[in-house]
């Protein structure tokens, strides 16, 4: 086993906290190993260290940056998901409302929204010293123990970044392990920024953190760099795919809709699941 040093990253809001986060802090102070630290970027409330492990970091105090592309974008419809990169429709000089399918898809291009969860990435690169920083989102709730292997396992050290991969969308980026001591990883850290410093992002398709993140790894590997798939193709398969992917057998993540259950749903398991937290649920097993 390496000797590498680790750290996990997360935010949220208040609402977010009291909502799931609490969990997601509890749950990883019970399952992860006791030299990985959780930085844990509040907004709009304090969260007392139940453990040394857990620091605290107020998220709008760290990022600058963040702030300024927040008040840059207060009032600009087009970051917050509210005017979508393509004409609507019209009949006698009204506009048709969106399908439901695309305003439930607006989220894509509420860029506001999700540059929280990127600034804090930014920030914890620059300042923390572990060698490989993992960014997991707050609505997950760990329920089996992480070991080192596991850990060694997500990003290899030959690779900049280790995440969980589609073939016909975005990634999945609820878990991104980043490799801070490969020397491609600050040249795509510093391009994925500049999609908010500079506005660049709305050149896109798309505006959210994923897609961004990805346009910026296709770049980072058509210089050479290589990445690392820890879903291992099942994202060709799976929509909800961290689940369904090694990760499952000791967090779930309850993204979307999910949250109001605090739990994935049975049917989001495409795979056989041995875990008895899966089998309580009614997943594969």
């Amino acid at each position: 086993m390496s000797a590498r040093r680790y750290a996990v990253i997360t935010t949220c809001h208040a609402a977010g906290y009291d909502n799931y986060g609490r969990v997601m802090a509890e749950t990883y102070l019970q399952h992860w190993p006791a030299e990985v630290p959780l930085l844990f970027y509040r907004e709009g409330f304090e969260l007392a260290p139940v453990q040394a492990r857990l620091h605290s970091l107020d998220l709008l105090d760290c990022c600058p940056q963040l702030v300024a592309f927040k008040q840059r974008h207060a009032d600009n419809p087009r970051a917050h998901g509210k005017r979508p990169p393509f004409k609507r429709k019209t009949f006698m000089g009204l506009r048709v409302p969106l399908p439901k399918r695309v305003r439930k898809g607006l989220f894509r291009w509420d860029a506001v929204r999700f540059s929280h969860k990127s600034f804090a990435i930014f920030h914890a690169a620059r300042h923390c010293d572990a060698d490989v920083l993992i960014w997991i989102d707050a609505d997950t709730r760990f329920f089996a123990p992480v070991d080192r292997a596991m850990l060694d396992s997500w990003v290899p050290e030959d690779c900049f970044v280790g995440c969980l991969q589609r073939d016909s969308s975005y990634t999945e980026c609820g878990f991104v392990a980043y490799n801070l001591r490969h020397p491609e990883t600050r040249r795509f850290l510093d391009e994925f920024e500049r999609f908010y410093t500079e506005d660049l992002l709305f050149r896109e398709r798309e505006y959210h953190d994923s897609w961004l993140f990805d346009v910026a790894r296709l770049r980072a590997e058509s210089r050479g760099a290589r990445s690392y798939d820890i879903a291992e193709g099942i994202g060709r398969r799976a929509s909800h795919v961290l689940i369904n992917s090694r990760l499952g057998s000791f967090m779930d993540h309850m993204k979307g809709g999910r949250k109001q259950s605090g739990h994935s749903r049975a049917d989001d398991l495409i795979v056989e699941r041995a875990e008895a937290y899966w089998s309580d649920r009614g997943g594969a097993g």
